[in-house]
């Protein structure tokens, strides 16, 4: 692991998030990710499943409707979740303006992932979507 200061983080973007990716696999030896998200009014993640990941959730600004397990909770600015890997769950910014959520997972897989899904053609083809989950070991429960 490094000691460094993070001044202007890699940034990437799709389906409405705009991510500082603030610690990578290669910064935490792939122990844990550290992403912020600036997510759109009524934009966020659809419900899934990440197989390997144990996640923590931090709402930094905005309000959130949160799906972990089989529960939905309004996450308000200040609030936060964790979730259990294996766990379906998803959120959604159910406010009118920009929110934003800070992801801790690990190990460190979501880096990745959101470079995939970020290099995808817009709008988004289904099959590729799901391609992408399937190599990050991500299931989404939803159909695109």
């Amino acid at each position: 692991m490094q000691t460094k200061r993070v001044i202007e983080p890699e940034q990437t973007n799709f389906s409405g998030m705009s991510c500082d990716l603030l610690v990578t696999q290669d910064d935490a030896e792939g122990l844990f990710n550290v992403i912020e998200m600036r997510v759109a009014p009524q934009m966020g993640a659809p419900l899934h499943i990440s197989f390997d990941e144990y996640k923590f959730f931090k709402i930094i600004g905005g309000s959130f409707e949160f799906y972990a397990a089989d529960e939905v909770w309004n996450l308000q600015t200040g609030d936060s979740a964790m979730v259990k890997k294996g766990d379906k769950h998803g959120f959604k910014n159910i406010g009118e303006t920009m929110a934003t959520i800070m992801l801790v997972s690990s190990p460190s897989r979501h880096v990745d992932f959101f470079k995939e899904m970020a290099a995808l053609a817009t709008p988004h083809d289904p099959k590729q979507v799901m391609e992408v989950c399937e190599r990050n070991r991500q299931q989404l429960l939803v159909t695109l």
